[in-house]
């Protein structure tokens, strides 16, 4: 029966041979991308880093031809919710792979989310708030609400370059550590 098996096996149309590697080929892709279980490589992080990177250029080129309607609202929510997962995936397995937890990654999101606050303030927001907060006549007055907001905006853009290098170097160190680091030999907690 086995040897009928490999035969079958050996004599199977190349078109379905190619649709069988296509079909394997999109369960590692799913296996990389979607799932987050295991653990990946340097080699297979790199690869998965380099979709995830044409993914969010995509989602930059696509932004423009939305327009306004239901669909600007919708599929940028869900691709915003696809990539996360993605990079959920992605790192998760890499620091699996280390014999880490999520933890140290889940740690990175939120010092990014206080560096951002911190980082808004410094570049402007400060000046803002105090502005609003020591002149309360302002709300009523659009005119001067109009020139502490362009104030901010015009604050906010000088400092663009700097605060976008400062915002750039934790997720780069991070990236880079998972991408150089060995990962444990053998079996760990994670596979």
């Amino acid at each position: 029966m086995a040897t009928l098996a490999l035969q079958l096996e050996h004599q199977v149309n190349p078109c379905i041979k190619g649709q069988i590697s296509k079909g394997k080929d999109m369960h590692k892709l799913y296996q990389l991308l979607l799932s987050p279980r295991g653990r990946i490589g340097r080699g297979a992080f790199v690869g998965g880093l380099a979709i995830l990177m044409f993914l969010v250029l995509g989602q930059n080129r696509l932004w423009p031809y939305l327009g306004n309607g239901l669909a600007s609202f919708f599929i940028p929510m869900f691709l915003f919710f696809l990539t996360f997962h993605i990079s959920l995936c992605i790192f998760g397995k890499r620091l699996h792979d280390m014999g880490h937890s999520l933890w140290p990654f889940t740690g990175l999101i939120a010092f990014m989310i206080v560096l951002f606050l911190v980082v808004m303030l410094k570049y402007g927001g400060l000046e803002y708030f105090e502005t609003v907060m020591a002149h309360p006549e302002y709300a009523d007055k659009p005119e001067e609400m109009r020139k502490v907001s362009t104030a901010y905006a015009q604050a906010l853009k000088a400092g663009f370059p700097h605060a976008k290098l400062i915002m750039a170097v934790p997720p780069i160190l991070f990236t880079l550590w998972l991408a150089l680091m060995p990962g444990q030999k053998g079996q760990n907690t994670y596979g």
